[in-house]
């Protein structure tokens, strides 16, 4: 019995996994724990938002627009630098990687003409960058100032001056001869009402339509949640689209008092106004509809859609929920294609009080959140910085224009790193601010024991067209790229040979590669200021002045 159960021992410790201390494959873990140093070299710098002289040395082949040149200080902005310090201190916006940013100033102050060098890089191909795969974009316009004459283009409309950007208007059919005058002046524009079909309409879609605030709740809402629930049902069954007629059919059916249904039916009939055949068109209406049809909405490279609800009869509330359809629609289809979607003064219709902005303004979360998955960049510009603060925590770029309101600078420093309470004033100076008069990007750290006043002004005594620029995950310098450079051309790097010949002389990486990587410079919490360039296009925003 004993020699039975010693066999049964041996057995079973025979067929015990061997158990394996924590450093027993010491060289297998290394394995997973070094990172990829020649792909993440290139990665580190292909995924900077803005790119320098000499980030676009060590990755020549990424898709990048010129935005303008650094300038350090005031004694720098005259006309005196020579061209090598402006060529080396030029500032590049990155096109292939995936990124946000968030323009403000006030009026005049350089807004549009940055929002449209940005639209610029992403749409057209010229001698100020490298595009082989332009994007596709859409800009977001909504415009109080309503006359039945003329209105206020969208100036990112006037990229259409180059016959490289095909531009099309979308506008609310109740304004589209208006819309037409306003555009006149435009060429190369094709204008287009704004047309929702059937298909274009799913649950979501109609939930964000019938939005209200949290707090205030109508009951005919429990009944359109209802009803879409059990829609929704029917078509995972049947594996149909959603249909508005249906919908409108069911909600006809419901007993609501004439509180409840007033109120919903003023939200269908705006619906109604926009879709290509709507129920309360007659039949002979419908068939000229029908000739119209819906938007097309596919992807196509080099193509900006400019979305512009100006109307009397359309109230910013509603503009914010046509815009999340239209902005859903864009991002659909073929991903073959990246996008750049534009935000154009958006202070006139993004509010924090109304429940339709703040649904807009989640679903532009969810996109800059996802942006690197969808292959989508997000630009959004507004005078005040109070306006979606939430996306200005998520941007990768701030450029701050000229403006004088110690409220703006205030929600500023809740959320910009280089403003920021919490970001000590050390003493120890970067390579580039060393090396402050020499060529390359000159950073500005805002130093002192208020770092708030002395970044306000500096922002107050901004030129038209400069702006300061936040982007701390921006590369601006490498410390070994003069050891990689072998074009000649080392003179333009903001580096000092000390610096060079400390970094080289460490001895703890025995890699290149991995060398340049650590000594890659970000921006961190400094800022850059910025000359913005001209733009390629006509400029229609030009103040009017008295003759």
């Amino acid at each position: 019995m004993s020699s039975s159960s010693q066999s049964s021992g041996g057995a079973s410790s025979a067929s015990a996994p061997r158990v394996k201390t924590f450093d027993s494959d010491l060289e297998a873990q290394l394995r997973y724990l070094a990172p990829p140093q020649d792909d993440q070299h290139q990665d580190e710098f292909a995924s900077s938002p803005l790119l320098t002289v000499p980030a676009l040395r060590a990755c020549p082949d990424i898709q990048h627009g010129l935005i303008g040149a650094s300038c350090g200080s005031s004694k720098q902005l005259n006309n005196s630098e020579s061209k090598t310090a402006v060529l080396s201190a030029r500032v590049f916006q990155n096109v292939t990687a995936p990124a946000s940013t968030f323009i403000c100033g006030s009026q005049g102050a350089g807004k549009s003409n940055t929002l449209a060098c940005l639209l610029e890089n992403c749409l057209l191909r010229s001698e100020l960058g490298n595009l082989p795969h332009p994007l596709t974009g859409i800009v977001f316009h909504y415009d109080g100032f309503n006359s039945d004459l003329i209105g206020l283009p969208c100036e990112a409309a006037f990229l259409a001056s180059d016959l490289q950007v095909r531009v099309r208007v979308l506008c609310a059919p109740t304004n589209i001869q208006t819309i037409k005058n306003t555009y006149a002046r435009v060429p190369n524009i094709v204008i287009e009402p704004f047309r929702l079909r059937d298909e274009d309409l799913n649950t979501q879609r109609m939930l964000n339509l019938m939005a209200v605030g949290a707090g205030n709740v109508p009951l005919y809402m429990h009944v359109v949640t209802r009803i879409l629930r059990e829609m929704r049902i029917s078509q995972q069954t049947s594996g149909q689209p959603f249909e508005y007629a249906q919908f409108k059919a069911r909600m006809n059916n419901e007993d609501l008092q004439i509180a409840q249904s007033v109120p919903l039916q003023q939200r269908l009939d705006t619906l109604e106004s926009f879709m290509a055949s709507s129920p309360i068109l007659s039949k002979k209406q419908k068939k000229m509809m029908k000739t119209t049809g819906g938007n097309n909405w596919t992807p196509r490279a080099g193509q900006l859609i400019i979305v512009d609800l100006s109307c009397p009869c359309v109230t910013s509330d509603m503009a914010c929920s046509l815009f999340n359809i239209a902005l859903q629609l864009f991002l659909e289809g073929d991903k073959s294609v990246s996008r750049v979607v534009a935000l154009d003064e958006a202070h006139k219709y993004m509010r924090d009080t109304s429940p339709e902005s703040c649904i807009f303004t989640e679903n532009l979360l969810g996109v800059v959140r996802l942006q690197r998955h969808l292959g989508t960049r997000v630009i959004i510009s507004t005078q005040e910085p109070t306006v979606s603060t939430k996306l200005l925590d998520l941007c990768s770029v701030a450029i701050v224009h000229r403006f004088t309101s110690p409220d703006w600078l205030r929600a500023l420093q809740k959320h910009l790193a280089g403003v920021s309470s919490l970001v000590p004033a050390g003493d120890v100076e970067t390579e580039a601010e060393q090396n402050h008069g020499g060529p390359g990007v000159h950073p500005i750290t805002v130093r002192g024991r208020d770092p708030a006043a002395e970044l306000f002004s500096l922002i107050v005594n901004l030129r038209t067209g400069q702006a300061l620029v936040f982007s701390p995950s921006s590369i601006i310098d490498s410390k070994d790229f003069g050891r990689e450079c072998t074009d000649g051309n080392k003179g333009v790097k903001n580096d000092d040979n000390d610096s060079s010949d400390d970094s080289s002389n460490g001895n703890d990486s025995p890699e290149v590669s991995n060398q340049t990587l650590e000594a890659a410079e970000r921006l961190s919490h400094r800022v850059l200021r910025v000359n913005i360039r001209a733009r390629l296009t006509s400029d229609g925003g030009r103040s009017v002045m008295a003759l």
